[in-house]
């Protein structure tokens, strides 16, 4: 037996390890029951309740289980760390063993004063939070400028509570909840910035963009409004004619992926056009029973003007509506006064009330942010807003030499950094983990065989020879089958991402800042 032992694992990354063990095998377990009972779970939530906000919050949770092959895993049993709570951040512990800061209020007397019987003395402007949460700072950074103006023009960017105090035309709406699969229902039109009343528990109105085209499809059908949010935490922003400059990538990065060997299955068959609008949400239309519109207006409105205001609303202004809902309680922990988990809505969804989203919609409304930042920022690089020649040098400058934390063996930046830029703009953030690997295989297969076993560009094998000389071919060819096998995950590509986009777009109009991913001590 051998004296040598290895290091075992840190203990926080085993207790995650065990829990996403046990949540596969439970979601696997109960995946056919979920599917099979949801009619009948909610229909008996209908009948007990009304149709309201819980049947819309039951389709958002069974949409995401249904769709949940995310760049990062999500979990409805992972956001168990307080980062709304009216005690301080210092007295709590995050889950990712870090930082503690914008875990809630900076300090118990800031918190007493935020939702204290005084806080209306210091109450700030519409949508300036009180408790400025880590996900509150970094929504406000990742945040396109459109978006805040958006948020900062309304009163009030809560539109699943926006109804009886709104102006309406006279028209009578359908509720959303009411008709989810009705395509007949009309639309009223809401002034997003009047003053809205409240509507009793588990009621919903609806309302829509004041001058906007008819956004009553998106409207009626929860299902279809939950997935096109799941799919833009999964792929991230696609281009659109409104918000991008460019729509292809560019002429000479182009030709060197044509000419280039290890880049040239990039160019097989694929056009040249970034990842569209059609290309995200096509399929879901069709699964909707909806014709793709040739006018994409109405789409990209809802997407720049409802939800990512939504998105960033939820990221300044939750924290201190359940904190205050707590307070008026009388009670200190919001896990105590808010609903169960299982009772809030998992997802950013723009016609539900902002007190009915969980902790996990926070997370995913600033995933979603993060993401529409970055993925323009990719679009900008490879769409010619950076030159060959720079992108070059960067690739193969010090940077991403050293960055080799969660890559293989055989992981070189700048052709396989430069791929992961490329295919991410083509096809999306997800596309990236789940296909490239496959179409990139034999390609990743002769580059480990000529660096490791043969030697290439004139220098001799990477592998020691006395390795080369004892292994017989099979055992080679087994080995390098291996090696090409390991790819990096999800969080790692989105990082190596993050840290290419922040330094490449730094002085430009479409600059990224890769400031912490606070939504990953969330999943």
């Amino acid at each position: 037996t051998s004296n040598c032992s290895l290091p075992l694992p840190d203990a926080t990354y085993l207790d995650r390890l065990l829990v996403q063990i046990v949540e596969k095998l439970e979601s696997y377990a109960g995946l056919d029951l979920v599917q099979d009972s949801s009619n009948v779970e909610i229909s008996s939530k209908q009948g007990k309740k009304g149709i309201g906000n819980e049947s819309v919050i039951s389709r958002n949770r069974l949409v995401m289980r249904q769709l949940k092959t995310p760049i990062r895993g999500t979990s409805d049993k992972s956001n168990q760390v307080l980062f709304a709570g009216g005690l301080s951040g210092s007295d709590k512990r995050p889950q990712d063993h870090s930082s503690d800061y914008f875990l809630g209020a900076a300090s118990s007397d800031l918190a007493s004063i935020s939702v204290g019987a005084d806080s209306s003395r210091y109450q700030r402007g519409p949508n300036v939070p009180l408790l400025v949460t880590r996900f509150a700072l970094g929504g406000i950074l990742q945040a396109d400028d459109y978006v805040i103006d958006i948020l900062a023009r309304s009163e009030k960017l809560d539109l699943g509570r926006a109804g009886s105090g709104a102006k309406q035309t006279q028209q009578q709406p359908a509720t959303i909840g009411s008709s989810a699969n009705s395509e007949t229902a009309d639309v009223t039109s809401v002034a997003v910035d009047s003053k809205p009343d409240g509507l009793a528990d588990g009621q919903e109105s609806t309302v829509s963009i004041k001058k906007k085209p008819d956004l009553n499809y998106i409207k009626t059908k929860t299902d279809l409004r939950a997935s096109i949010c799941v799919t833009l935490l999964q792929r991230g922003y696609p281009a659109s004619g409104s918000g991008d400059k460019l729509s292809n990538v560019g002429m000479d990065l182009w030709t060197e992926c044509m000419s280039n060997p290890a880049l040239s299955f990039l160019a097989t068959n694929e056009p040249n056009r970034f990842f569209s609008m059609k290309d995200a949400f096509g399929c879901l239309y069709k699964k909707a029973e909806i014709d793709w519109p040739e006018n994409v207006e109405p789409l990209e409105d809802y997407l720049r003007s409802v939800l990512l205001p939504h998105c960033l609303g939820l990221c300044l202004n939750l924290a201190g509506e359940q904190t205050k809902l707590a307070a008026d309680q009388g009670k200190s922990d919001v896990y105590v006064a808010r609903p169960a988990v299982e009772d809030l809505c998992p997802l950013p969804d723009p016609f539900v009330r902002l007190s009915d989203h969980s902790e996990q919609a926070v997370s995913n409304a600033y995933a979603i942010l993060r993401r529409v930042r970055l993925m323009k920022s990719i679009r900008f690089i490879v769409g010619g807003g950076v030159s060959l020649g720079d992108l070059k040098e960067f690739l193969r400058g010090p940077t991403m030499r050293k960055q080799t934390m969660g890559v293989p063996v055989w992981w070189c930046p700048w052709i396989h950094d430069l791929v992961i830029l490329l295919y991410a703009a083509l096809h999306g953030l997800q596309s990236v983990t789940s296909e490239l690997p496959r179409l990139q295989q034999q390609f990743v297969e002769d580059h480990v065989r000529g660096t490791f076993v043969k030697g290439a560009n004139g220098k001799s094998p990477a592998l020691p020879s006395s390795f080369l000389k004892q292994a017989s071919e099979e055992e080679l060819d087994a080995w390098v089958r291996m090696q090409a096998q390991e790819f990096p995950t999800p969080a790692v590509i989105e990082h190596r991402l993050a840290l290419m986009c922040s330094q490449l777009t730094a002085n430009s109009s479409e600059r990224y800042d890769h400031i912490p991913m606070f939504d990953e001590a969330m999943s």
